[in-house]
């Protein structure tokens, strides 16, 4: 008797599991799907009040700001509602040149000569459409959140089938004893911290799950991101092109229903169909607009306006921070400003950077007083509180760099400080965009390449300190000669 009420519960209770599986069961709070309860207002950020010294950057408006990063977004939402699955502010559509259009009109309204410079970027991939789902029983689930790592492989124009098998996080002995030749390979793989390096990829340089399930002779890879909620992710980190092995992301909800169904013994079947573009020779611009100082020196502030998904952070932030610069010196009348301003805008960087190569061998460097790369300046902090994922009314602290001399690096972390921008211990080893002149950068980087890259985990108030550390650490320069620089 205890052993049939033993087999009934076993059935009930795998029912309940699967009924909850294709309804959609959440696990613990998450984004996007949770934005609504998430989401931190503005004005709850603690204010960082200006110093009597410091009344001179008054004027620079998070909430300004913030508008652009909206409207610099719904660009990019504009083209997911004209039907594209593959969806952004991609180079060489017309959301590229929307979004270049748009930071033209403002800065030529603010007084700026522009130049746009044509370039073509040589080879581009690009899933053009894909449909992933797995059969539970007599059912099919489909896995809306599917979504092909960058530079995959595809599946040649055919829906491909494996049998799926979790292997954890994907070290070594995780596949110790296990045959997954022929099987789609189920990894969780954790950000380290950001989207486009996680603990599966090679990148991280942790795991090396993903190129160890192609070596074994998996047929497809999905990295079930660790990351609460029903996202999409754009990550990097597929196996070598040898393999030929297509590797999809899918979020933690249904990365977790799919565990359930195996951890119950389900015999698990996942479908693949994946079609991979490659564009040559896709036409696109790159915009250099100036502003003229007293002397023949320049400041040279460079953003891209490519971005995956809304990219509100990414780079939405760094384009709204360079307006506000540019909008702030175009306010004073020209013989207070020593050195030119060169702001260059270019549209590739997800897609080989030709464009801004291409700014940096053909720029004369030697007249340069310093850099500033301008990439995801403000977001909100988020933390990991057992199942839930947690935001906060914090600023997230940013990697950081600085090429020159010492006297450089002690003004850019000063002001940094002053303005109440946080940064990690150590400096980041590269710059952003030259090391032919003294530069400097911060950069974000949890949620970008993702649905959460939103504008409401964009704050007002960590745009308005880092855009008001940047003006200082400029101002300071100016003061400095290029041999005090270098």
């Amino acid at each position: 008797m205890a052993g049939s009420m033993a087999i009934l519960l076993a059935i009930f209770l795998s029912t309940v599991d699967a009924a909850a599986s294709a309804s959609g069961k959440h696990y613990g709070k998450g984004l996007p799907r949770d934005l609504g309860t998430l989401a931190v207002p503005d004005s709850a950020y603690p204010d960082w009040p200006l110093q009597p010294h410091q009344q001179r950057y008054a004027a620079v408006s998070g909430e300004r700001m913030k508008r652009w990063v909206e409207q610099i977004s719904d660009i990019a939402l504009q083209s997911q509602r004209d039907g594209h699955q593959y969806w952004g502010r991609l180079p060489g559509t017309q959301y590229d040149r929307m979004t270049m259009d748009l930071m033209a009109a403002e800065l030529k309204r603010l007084g700026f000569s522009l130049e746009s410079v044509p370039f073509r970027i040589p080879e581009d991939w690009r899933p053009r459409q894909w449909q992933a789902s797995y059969a539970l029983g007599d059912r099919r689930i489909p896995l809306h959140s599917a979504f092909p790592v960058g530079k995959t492989a595809g599946t040649a124009g055919k829906t491909i089938e494996a049998e799926a098998v979790w292997v954890g996080i994907g070290a070594s002995p995780d596949f110790l004893g296990r045959d997954v030749r022929g099987k789609a390979v189920v990894i969780y793989s954790t950000f380290v911290p950001g989207g486009r390096s996680h603990s599966a990829s090679d990148r991280a340089r942790i795991f090396n799950a993903n190129r160890r399930a192609s070596e074994l002779g998996a047929a497809m890879i999905i990295n079930v991101m660790a990351v609460p909620g029903d996202g999409r992710f754009n990550p990097l980190g597929a196996p070598p092109a040898r393999y030929g092995v297509p590797l999809i992301t899918i979020n933690q909800d249904e990365g977790f229903r799919l565990r359930d169904a195996l951890g119950r013994g389900e015999k698990i079947t996942v479908s693949l169909n994946l079609s991979i573009d490659i564009l040559r020779d896709v036409p696109t611009n790159l915009l250099v607009a100036r502003l003229p100082g007293t002397t023949d020196e320049d400041i040279v502030l460079a953003a891209h306006t490519d971005g995956f998904f809304q990219g509100a952070m990414d780079n939405a932030s760094g384009l709204a921070s360079g307006l506000e610069i540019a909008r702030f010196y175009a306010s004073q009348p020209r013989q207070q400003r020593s050195r030119n301003l060169v702001f260059m805008l270019f549209p590739d960087h997800h897609h080989g950077e030709h464009g801004l190569k291409q700014f940096e061998r053909t720029y004369t460097w030697d007249k340069v007083g310093i850099v500033l790369t301008l990439e995801h300046p403000a977001q909100t902090q988020l933390y990991w509180y057992n199942d839930d994922l947690m935001t906060s009314n914090a600023i997230g602290a940013f990697r950081w760099h600085v090429t020159g001399s010492n006297l450089l690096e002690a003004i850019v972390k000063d002001s940094l400080r002053e303005f109440g921008v946080s940064i990690y211990t150590e400096m980041n080893p590269r710059p952003k965009l030259t090391r032919q002149a003294p530069g400097f950068h911060i950069i974000d980087h949890v949620i970008y390449h993702t649905t959460l890259d939103v504008p409401e985990l964009v704050p007002a108030e960590g745009l308005e300190r880092s855009t008001r550390a940047f003006l200082s650490i400029i101002d300071r320069v100016n003061t400095l000669s290029l041999e005090e620089l270098r």
